[in-house]
């Protein structure tokens, strides 16, 4: 797998390049000049700076801004093309913006939660960049990501993780008819810091009745837990999670609904 990482002021500096070289070229006309360096500055961009555009003109972020951008590839849909996974982080942006509102002491006792954290997706072929709702979480932390077989064969699901305050959690996403569909939300561990944090091992078993894979939580615990080595419990990462104990909640696939609901009766 790869990712690429970009910065907006350096986008922002090629395309002032671009632009400047454009203006000071001849033509017949003004008209005939912007046609011309708008064209020029499209032809130049590679398909990672198209992306970065098209990010930067739905989130309306200018050219002073800072924030993280990544871009990973991977076979999402169906097709033999290849589709773009972006990850949107504007820490930068976040914190300002509590220092502009004058709420700073707010935004550093919720743990500086917000809607900062940012999913979008663009199908291979396709110019059109597919965006979901902002995930609520911890504007320090850019989310992470992992491709998994769940809801079909012929489709790569993903995970999304983020933070809040002293927990992790976790958000599942599919794609269909060119949309992307938010399936299921859950935690993976909170309350770190305590004594006894609540932690869950979660499984996606598969069924004998049912294409798609199931999501069973289990009551888990966190290997190593030691409070007293902890430095930062709003960044603590886990060595490993294992089960220990029963089922917490059983889900299945509802692919009318799209998402992740829980049975009925016993799943079988």
């Amino acid at each position: 797998m790869f990712w690429t990482k970009f910065k907006r002021k350096n986008l922002y500096f090629l395309f002032s390049i671009i632009l400047f070289s454009a203006a000071c070229s001849s033509g017949n006309s003004e008209n005939d000049n912007k046609l011309a360096s708008e064209k020029t500055e499209e032809e130049s961009l590679t398909e990672e700076e198209k992306i970065i555009r098209q990010v930067e003109n739905i989130l309306e972020i200018t050219a002073a801004e800072n924030y993280d951008i990544q871009i990973q590839y991977k076979h999402i849909d169906p097709d033999t093309l290849k589709d773009a996974l972006i990850l949107v982080n504007r820490k930068e942006y976040g914190h300002q913006k509590a220092k502009n509102n004058n709420t700073e002491r707010f935004f550093e006792k919720t743990g500086h939660t917000g809607l900062y954290n940012f999913v979008f997706l663009k199908l291979g072929g396709s110019d059109k960049i597919i965006s979901t709702t902002p995930v609520g979480s911890n504007a320090d932390y850019p989310l992470t990501v992992r491709f998994l077989e769940l809801t079909s064969k012929a489709h790569k699901d993903f995970v999304v993780e983020y933070r809040i305050r002293n927990s992790v959690h976790r958000n599942y996403y599919t794609v269909r008819n060119d949309k992307m569909f938010l399936t299921f939300s859950c935690p993976v561990f909170d309350g770190v810091g305590s004594p006894n944090p609540r932690v869950y091992d979660i499984q996606h078993p598969t069924s004998e009745v049912r294409i798609a894979k199931d999501i069973a939580m289990y009551e888990g615990k966190i290997v190593d837990y030691n409070i007293e080595e902890i430095e930062n419990i709003n960044e603590y990462t886990p060595k490993e999670i294992i089960r220990d104990g029963d089922l917490y909640v059983y889900f299945i696939f509802d692919d009318k609904k799209m998402k992740y609901v829980t049975p009925m009766g016993e799943a079988e």
